[in-house]
């Protein structure tokens, strides 16, 4: 299992250098980078290993934290809430008493029934004495006049069973009403906060307002929502462009946003592809019109988690695969495949890195342990989290020249961070995701106006030149930004 882990990572560091060397020779073609077409792409060890404060080449999804179960409490058909003993908000235990029902039409109810019922029982006797009269009168007249008697008798009897079941339904109506009578206190079934209360669901028919924790998103059926507490789980977002990167049953590492070093681990247990959302991005292909528009998708996945502890309801986090990045010893630490192997497709003490005169060499390193679950060598010599090294491929040779590719897709150290854009697959040129416009970064990142007041948000990416190689237009007002 860990074997193919290592060979999926091998795939997606392949495919990521392949796509971003498509796009870098057409920057090259139009002439807005100074990329060669033989140049060799080469990214730093210490973006690779994750120890200079990028997540190195594994995708990062954003999530957010919400309860493992949401229970509703609904209003019994025909009855009506009296009172409720709880507000939005609140905290409420197994047992604690939610609401009570109006009892008063149920108890005038089981009156009437109670005189009803009286009624039949006096009918039923009353019936039972006339069939007893007929059955002795019928007993002394001549044969000619018994088929009289005797259909009166039937025709009694027969009224005696109507009674009867129609008594029967009353009682049982009435034992209904009781009960309700009986459990007109609704308790809470489970721990938890409470989320909605919508009064239209009340079962009175003048009552048509709603709160709750989240308005808009409560369930018009129900009276009451009832998050739970304790268990949690964390809802992430995938772009239907990086879906091949997940899978249900795959471990995950959730990353708090505020401190880097505080992570949960979990199980990636449900992928929802049918609950997609629609984003539209300004395109980065060329047109005439230059405001072409590109839709893609996003779907949300469910991560259970093995302990809650320290996660708050509704807090934002970062999701990444599992794949042993937290666990790596220290030092520097570098999977397999980027070692240069014999003409046996044995790993050798070689890797292709980039020397003083900014060209490729083939460069001897001093190797350490080897980890048989990572699949990865400790390097304790010849290498830096400084230096930048290439996937071994036909195009490595001695002297061949190189070109960064975090420095052109991040604009150099000075830019911007790495953790700003490699959300969602975003470190490869997806822009698609929609982080960027639902609102999973109005804790300040984006919403305090140092962007969107600047013409970003009116527009996409226009043109790619500045901000280490990419200029953002308003798309309405021309105003430019970050040139």
């Amino acid at each position: 299992m860990k074997k193919k882990t290592g060979i999926a990572i091998a795939v997606i560091v392949v495919a990521a250098g392949a796509g971003a060397g498509a796009w870098y020779h057409f920057k090259g073609s139009t002439g807005a980078g100074t990329t060669s077409a033989d140049a060799v792409f080469v990214d730093s060890v210490g973006t690779i290993t994750g120890l200079t404060g990028s997540d190195g080449l594994f995708s990062k999804f954003s999530g957010v934290v919400e309860p493992q179960k949401t229970e509703k409490i609904e209003v019994a058909s025909g009855l009506k809430v009296k009172k409720a003993y709880v507000s939005v908000g609140d905290e409420v235990q197994v047992g604690t008493k939610l609401f009570s029902y109006d009892t008063d039409d149920a108890q005038d109810s089981i009156t009437q029934l109670e005189i009803d019922i009286e009624n039949y029982e006096i009918s039923i006797k009353s019936y039972n004495s006339q069939v007893a009269q007929l059955e002795k009168e019928r007993a002394k007249v001549s044969d000619n006049e018994k088929l009289s008697y005797t259909t009166q008798i039937m025709t009694t009897q027969n009224s005696i069973k109507r009674a009867e079941y129609e008594m029967k339904s009353k009682q049982a109506e009435m034992e209904s009403l009781k009960k309700q009578i009986a459990n007109a206190d609704v308790t809470s079934p489970i721990q938890g906060i409470i989320k909605t209360i919508n009064n239209s669901a009340s079962g009175d028919d003048n009552s048509d307002t709603s709160s709750g924790l989240d308005s808009g998103n409560g369930d018009n059926s129900a009276y009451m929502t009832i998050m739970a507490t304790g268990e949690y789980r964390i809802k992430g977002k995938i772009n239907e462009q990086n879906m091949s990167e997940i899978q249900e049953g795959m471990d995950m590492i959730i990353y708090s946003r505020v401190d880097e070093n505080q992570t949960w681990k979990g199980t990636l247990t449900t992928i929802d592809r049918e609950s997609n959302s629609s984003n539209s991005n300004s395109s980065y292909g060329d047109s005439d019109s230059g405001d072409s528009q590109t839709t893609s998708s996003t779907y949300p996945f469910y991560v259970d988690l093995d302990s809650s502890d320290g996660l708050m309801l509704g807090q934002h986090v970062y999701l990444m695969a599992d794949n042993g990045q937290d666990e790596q010893e220290d030092g520097i630490w570098l999977e397999d495949y980027y070692f240069i192997t014999d003409d046996e497709g044995a790993v050798t003490n070689y890797v292709w890195a980039v020397d003083a005169n900014d060209k490729l060499e083939k460069r001897e390193v001093t190797l350490g342990d080897f980890n048989d679950e990572t699949f990865k060598y400790e390097v304790l010599d010849g290498l830096t989290v400084d230096d930048y090294i290439a996937f071994p491929g036909d195009d490595c040779v001695e002297g061949a020249p190189v070109t960064r590719n975090s420095d052109d897709l991040y604009g150099g150290d000075e830019s911007l961070d790495e953790e700003d854009w490699n959300v969602d697959g975003m470190a490869d040129g997806d822009y698609s995701d929609g982080d960027y416009s639902d609102g999973d970064y109005s804790d300040g990142d984006y919403s305090d106006g140092d962007y969107s007041d600047d013409g970003l948000s009116g527009g996409g990416v226009s043109d790619i030149s500045g901000l280490g190689g990419m200029e953002f237009e308003d798309g309405g007002s021309g105003e430019e930004v970050y040139e």
